[in-house]
């Protein structure tokens, strides 16, 4: 296991801090008339094995800048059953900078704020697809694309 020092900590409870900071009024999946709103969960591993972890997605964009923010997380327990418990290291702030409307919802494009949180071989460019008629949202995890149910 892993070590963590002072600024390293402080890191991840700021990160859960402005994750818990972005106002989502209650409301997933929405989209006011200039803004998108979503937040989408999926269980950690993936089926069939039994899922200990859940992988967390939240933002909010401005459609008339194409600007916004998405956090990602992965909380301890199965998406049934989360405990607000992040674990290390797995948090990311994306800031969004492009945003284009497709057929079936939205294609975010942003970098991740702090690099220092990425894994070895991990891209700070993220794209992050939001498919409002399936209701599901297309996002990176760990190197690989993975499928979320928007909540």
């Amino acid at each position: 296991m892993e070590q963590m020092d002072r600024g390293t900590f402080m890191k991840l409870a700021g990160a859960g801090t402005v994750a818990a900071a972005v106002p989502l009024a209650g409301i997933a999946g929405s989209q006011a008339r200039d803004r998108l709103q979503f937040r989408a969960v999926g269980g950690l591993p993936k089926a069939p094995l039994p899922s200990y972890a859940t992988y967390l997605v939240e933002g909010t964009i401005d459609l008339r800048t194409g600007a916004g923010l998405v956090t990602t997380r992965v909380l301890a327990g199965h998406p049934g059953g989360t405990s607000g418990v992040g674990l290390p290291g797995l948090a990311r702030i994306i800031r969004v900078d492009r945003t284009s409307a497709e057929r079936d919802g939205y294609r975010l494009s942003g970098v991740v704020e702090d690099r220092s949180q990425l894994k070895h071989g991990e891209s700070a460019d993220v794209e992050i697809v939001v498919d409002q008629r399936k209701g599901v949202v297309h996002a990176p995890f760990s190197g690989r694309q993975l499928t979320l149910s928007i909540a």
